[in-house]
């Protein structure tokens, strides 16, 4: 199991927040992106490519930032359930604060104990259950959409 609680959670999956002081309209949260960073933001604007700016900080060695990108707040949510998911989760519950992914390894009873404390208080839930992953067949063409 897998919790992302806050915008420094997603530091781990490639999304480093940096500032809120970048973006003129005080509104938008300056982040730096690994790879994976940049495979989340993209999957989650449905697979277009994204041109991102120069990073601001390198990151480490082994996973360097590859660039920058203003991201507003209401954005948390979808990018915290496309990195749960892309990380392996089966499922992702959007509670009114924070997500949950369940993974593979995750027993039945301790998903029974999270449904009965937190079931009340999910507001949505996410899986890869498209007839092409994140995607659907358009029925009449066979083309993903």
């Amino acid at each position: 199991m897998k919790w992302i609680r806050n915008w420094m959670d997603l530091d781990e999956f490639g999304i480093t927040v940096l500032t809120g002081e970048a973006c003129g309209l005080c509104y938008r949260l300056l982040c730096d992106v690994t790879a994976n960073g940049k495979h989340i933001t993209e999957k989650c604007f449905g697979g277009v490519e994204i041109r991102f700016t120069e990073p601001w900080n390198g990151g480490c060695k082994d996973d360097p930032h590859i660039g920058s990108i203003l991201l507003p707040p209401e954005m948390f949510f979808p990018l915290g359930a496309f990195a749960l998911l892309e990380s392996g989760c089966t499922d992702v519950w959007q509670l009114t604060d924070s997500l949950v992914g369940f993974e593979p390894g995750d027993s039945d009873e301790h998903r029974a104990v999270y449904e009965s404390i937190y079931g009340p208080h999910r507001k949505r839930q996410f899986r890869y259950l498209g007839t092409a992953g994140d995607r659907n067949v358009h029925q009449m063409t066979g083309r993903v959409t």
